[in-house]
């Protein structure tokens, strides 16, 4: 394609164009939701091409690996040059430019990525090295003591600010836990560790020096970053300095969306940009592709009564009014789960079906009511959340064996392995550990004799994997022949498990590094096939049903201590992203919303709840329809629990129209 103007052209609204065309200095666009933002950045590539730009002057900084992925690839499917962007997370390019300038920084030899569960286990670690809390059960957990650490760098707060702040009741253990901080720092250095704030803050002292400012400058022109209302200080950072020398760069997000504080979002980021750099264009993209106009007047009437915000008032392209949302206001949280199961159930019936619905709530505990009414039921569900596949204990234990192929010095991964052996407790782990560090693998027949025979079988496994011209699938067949029957002895589900380990393994075999390889398993975890429950209805936190949809959302308990979560109430800050999480919510759904209410909980000692303070704001009161259902619950159960097979379509309308 030579004309990437023609093409774009027919497919984008006039807002959308204007920030396709703006491709000089700085682009600020606010995109509501379901205003095809990903078409904006696809097409700006596919415009950016047409110009004549390089490809590989082009950066695209998105948060997932897919996200990167499906927007190349399709400017790719209209011009094969735009697979040439350079295109992936923060943290992978913070990797990459750590890794190619890492002697500015003072490293030699071969850097390993800790996903935040390997960072967690070296916290622990050291505590235990270094005697800190010994006998004190009110110590901090390895997570906690993860989540404070990791504060500091990304609030850029220190130790005393982030507990006084956020764990007030651990004042006490300041100093003891400024003091892990600097053993951490020291140990990460000496086993050539980095964890993912420390991706983030090199980068920045890198990009901060002038020459190497200048080199990747020049080496990125156009610099383009997406939901850019959920980059933290570094990252906003990391953007302003690529960006400094040219100025030629392009934020997309929107403000009214950023909802991840507690993970170190900095919502200033999006609403200081055009301060930052003088002269910004911005574009407001709200012509909305997803919802009727009744569930955009409500996200319209939330947006309106938020204190910090770009002003922008998001119009259907749909032409549909739709039907009001509702409110529907219970007794209690039985009363309000065997409601929502019932008109589930009647929306199946009439066409919806349960796999283009959902329930969203601000916290998992507020749907256990409604998960027990469920199953009851027979209504299959899903809930998203738990453990993800590359946190599976057999896939960390495969990925710890090719992690000391390739930097012998990772203490964390010789750990995880040796005590998979049999006769191998934490203190020969050590001595075994302590002998590697000293001698390299060179173990000598009288050394082997000192430890159980699965120590030399490790060895040997180890032995047979290594050798740079292995592909990284090569060597994984090697390691995972030994590993097979540890994991026989290790699970009673093994059959499964090494089912997860053949798509591991197939992950592995698109890479011919093993380097890269293992730091994306740490950085941005590669796709792999997902198995999802045919036809279930999701049961979804708000936070994970973000750029998500559905026909049909219902959002579950809208009371006030649960959404704004009680948490939030001495913050306002805090409570300013609750609100946001609510515009989130509404903002899921396309034909069909309704919002539920219980006024008691409790059994034996009652409390009565409050509506969100967010629904009692006037205009935000008037966008929906209120009905109370409280004092039908008798009538509700004959009508929905007596009879042959279910739902009556009469006795329905009554209920619902």
């Amino acid at each position: 394609m030579n004309d990437s103007e023609s093409t774009a052209q027919p497919y984008l609204n006039e807002q959308q164009w204007k920030a396709v065309r703006t491709t000089e200095g700085p682009l600020l666009v606010i995109a509501g939701p379901g205003s095809g933002k990903t078409r904006v950045i696809e097409y700006r590539v596919l415009h950016l091409i047409g110009q004549g730009i390089a490809p590989k002057q082009i950066l695209l900084l998105t948060f997932t690996r897919k996200a990167a992925q499906e927007m190349l690839s399709r400017a790719a499917a209209h011009d094969e040059r735009a697979s040439h962007v350079h295109g992936g997370t923060f943290h992978s390019f913070a990797y990459k430019l750590v890794n190619e300038f890492k002697e500015r920084l003072g490293f030699s030899g071969s850097l390993t990525v800790l996903d935040e569960k390997d960072a967690e286990e070296a916290l622990q670690k050291l505590v235990g090295r270094l005697g800190l809390g010994d006998g004190d059960t009110a110590f901090p957990k390895k997570h906690t003591l993860r989540a404070i650490l990791s504060e500091t760098i990304n609030k850029d707060k220190t130790i005393t600010e982030v507990i006084e702040y956020s764990y007030e009741h651990l004042l006490s253990h300041t100093k003891t836990i400024e003091r892990l901080e600097e053993a951490y720092a020291v140990y990460k250095r000496e086993a050539g560790y980095l964890d993912f704030d420390d991706l983030l803050r090199l980068a920045v002292q890198l990009l901060r020096d002038e020459e190497v400012a200048r080199m990747v400058g020049s080496r990125y022109r156009y610099v383009m970053v997406d939901e850019y209302q959920d980059t933290n200080r570094l990252q906003g950072e990391i953007a302003y300095l690529l960006a400094r020398a040219h100025g030629n760069i392009m934020v997309v997000g929107d403000d009214a969306q950023s909802i991840y504080g507690f993970r170190g979002a900095y919502h200033e980021n999006i609403m200081q940009f055009p301060k930052l750099f003088p002269g910004c264009v911005t574009v407001l993209l709200e012509k909305n592709y997803r919802s009727v106009q009744a569930v955009l007047n409500l996200g319209n009437a939330i947006l309106e009564t938020m204190p910090k915000k770009f002003k922008k008032t998001l119009v259907a392209a749909r032409g549909e009014t739709g039907v009001k949302p509702q409110m529907a206001y219970f007794g209690d949280a039985e009363e309000e789960a065997h409601w929502i199961r019932s008109r589930i159930q009647y929306l199946e019936k009439k066409g919806t079906p349960l796999s283009r619905q959902a329930v969203l709530f601000r916290s998992s505990y507020i749907s256990i009511p409604l998960q027990a009414e469920l199953t009851k039921q027979g209504v299959p569900y899903e809930v998203f959340g738990g453990l993800k596949f590359y946190e599976m204990a057999h896939v960390k234990d495969m990925l710890s064996y090719l992690k000391i192929l390739a930097n012998d010095k990772d203490e964390l991964s010789w750990n995880r392995i040796l005590l998979l052996i049999p006769g191998v407790g934490p203190k020969t782990a050590d001595a075994v550990w302590n002998y590697v560090k000293i001698n390299g693998g060179a173990v000598s027949d009288s050394e082997w004799k000192k430890y159980p025979d699965g120590v030399r079988a490790l060895f040997e496994a180890l032995y047979s994997a290594e050798g740079e011209s292995k592909a990284p699938q090569d060597r994984f067949d090697t390691l995972l022949a030994y590993y097979v029957p540890v994991l026989k002895q290790k699970f009673d589900d093994w059959p499964s498990r090494r089912n997860d380990l053949e798509i591991l393994r197939e992950v592995a075999g698109y890479y011919d590094n093993l380097q890269l390889f293992l730091s994306d398993c740490a950085i941005e975890p590669p796709e792999r096939r997902q198995k999802r429950k045919e036809g279930a209805l999701t049961l979804s936190t708000i936070h994970s049903a973000k750029g998500l949809e559905w026909d049909s959302v219902y959002l579950l308990g809208a009371i006030d201590g649960v959404l704004p979560s009680k948490m939030a109430f001495d913050s306002e800050e805090e409570l300013e992203e609750e609100q946001r999480l609510l515009y989130v919510a509404v903002t899921r759904a396309k034909n069909d919303l309704a919002l539920s209410f219980h006024l008691e909980s409790g059994h034996g000692s009652f409390s009565l709840h409050r509506l969100s303070r967010f629904l009692e704001e006037k205009e935000v009161f008037a966008a929906l329809e209120h009905k109370d259902y409280s004092e039908r619950r008798a009538r509700e159960r004959a009508v929905w629990d007596e009879g042959t097979d279910g739902i009556d379509d009469n006795e329905e309308e009554i209920e619902y129209e």
